[in-house]
């Protein structure tokens, strides 16, 4: 058996993580990391001291999942979950109801949902709700409960929800005490059978944007485990990328109000109801106007193509510190004031393919999916060697902020794999900053939508 192979069955049978194909990369430099944190070179050993010492196996599994994640992420799904489903629970049965956020990672998926119960149910929703994360990765659980979150994590928050719920710590935000002590956090092995300390059973778990890193058979196996964590009516929501893939047999799915999840097979049968109730997501893709100068998209003459690389004046030094001051501001959410920045950058350089890039991004976070499309193609016409202006116009396409065809996603994700396994460490054709993504994990991703059998249901 070879020496990955060691580790890649250890972590299989103790957390069921699949780590084939680009997973490997993580696995090979999270070994190395291993080696040089413990001073200990042989395979053997190094399984045994994992096998024998939690908090260093906890450190091991940190370094093999990627942690993308962020607030409101797949609004619609929150939306109907707070505004319609659970209040149809309390009218059949006593609060409080249990909620479970499986592979909850650092924290956003289940402080989301309090937010936006608190948002409809005021202090009345901590005594309505017990609201609990779960994660294998105790790194990421610490930072759950400190509550403390800068840069994208609030890229798709409402600002007004911001203003409300966090207090500023220094150039990051810390989540209101109110809601932070109402989420409960606690260490959670998706195949562990014994999860007594999660205090189900649960009216509704969220398994969403996890079973990525699992095979058909763990994924199934996981299912059997958090079917035996719901109660009778409960229902297991998955991402909206994610159902076709976990339409196992184990649990029913059901279609309601346009969105997928499952429940078991035996549970009692629900008719969907209506809701007039406020919804507390953001304003709809297809609503929202641009205060973006669309000159600055499309008013710029194309360059010839024998001339597309000529980014004129891209090294001078008031053009590079803007930049870096764009991509802050973009790293800190302040959309606005960071197109503000780039719109005359634009102007002196309409080519340049890292202030294309960040423009794509701020475009895509205002809520502007054409226009950070728009952006996105720019950029690649001047360096088709772009992968994270590929990787965003995959993502637009995925997850539903834009119409398109599979053929036309999967082209995309398969132009950054193909970038990334010729060159590993590429910048994608950036001059001046750093790529938002770091390549491995996009890389990682790529492959791993590319591998999957998805399908946008209804919301995204």
């Amino acid at each position: 058996m070879s020496t990955l192979a060691l580790f890649k069955q250890l972590v299989h049978q103790r957390c069921g993580l699949h780590l084939e194909g680009l997973a490997e990369a993580r696995l090979v430099k999270a070994v190395a990391l291993l080696r040089t944190r413990t001073g200990i070179h042989s395979p053997t050993l190094l399984i045994s001291k994992l096998e024998q010492d939690s908090p260093l196996f906890d450190y091991f599994i940190s370094q093999l999942t990627v942690n993308e994640t962020y607030f409101f992420r797949e609004p619609e799904a929150l939306n109907w979950l707070v505004n319609t489903h659970l209040p149809k629970l309390l009218v059949n049965k006593n609060a409080p109801l249990s909620i479970l956020s499986a592979g909850c990672s650092s924290g956003e998926e289940p402080y989301s949902l309090a937010i936006a119960l608190y948002e409809r149910y005021g202090e009345r929703a901590k005594q309505l709700f017990h609201i609990t994360g779960g994660d294998v990765d105790q790194q990421v659980l610490d930072k759950a409960q400190a509550g403390i979150y800068g840069g994208m994590a609030f890229r798709a928050l409402p600002s007004s929800l911001k203003l409300r719920y966090f207090s500023a710590e220094g150039r990051r935000f810390k989540l209101l005490d109110t809601l932070r002590q109402w989420v409960t956090f606690c260490s959670f092995n998706l195949l562990d059978h014994n999860a007594q300390a999660l205090g189900g059973p649960f009216d509704v778990i969220l398994f969403r944007n996890v079973s990525i890193y699992f095979d058909e058979a763990t994924r199934r196996a996981i299912q059997q485990h958090l079917k035996q964590l719901l109660t009778p009516d409960g229902i297991l929501l998955c991402g909206v990328t994610e159902t076709l893939g976990n339409d196992l047999g184990v649990l029913e799915m059901v279609e309601e109000h346009g969105l997928f999840y499952f429940r078991d097979h035996a549970g009692p049968t629900h008719s969907p109801v209506s809701s007039s109730m406020p919804t507390v997501t953001s304003t709809p893709t297809s609503t929202c106007h641009s205060d973006i100068d669309d000159k600055s998209i499309h008013s710029c003459p194309v360059p010839p193509p024998g001339d597309a690389g000529s980014q004129t004046n891209v090294t001078s030094k008031d053009f590079h510190d803007t930049l870096h001051q764009a991509n802050d501001l973009l790293n800190q959410s302040s959309f606005t004031a960071a197109r503000n920045l780039l719109e005359p950058l634009l102007v002196e350089q309409p080519w340049s393919v890292d202030a294309l890039l960040l423009a794509g991004l701020v475009a895509r976070w205002q809520q502007q999916p054409q226009q950070a499309f728009d952006y996105f193609k720019r950029a690649l016409y001047v360096a088709p060697e772009c992968w994270p202006a590929h990787f965003y116009q995959a993502e637009l396409l995925r997850l539903g902020e834009l119409t398109g065809n599979a053929a036309q996603r999967q082209r995309g994700y398969a132009a950054v794999v193909r970038l990334l396994e010729s060159s590993p460490q590429a910048d994608g054709a950036l001059q001046v900053i750093s790529p938002p993504l770091p390549p491995g994990d996009a890389c990682f991703l790529s492959k791993r939508y590319l591998s999957e059998q998805t399908a946008i249901q209804g919301v995204g």
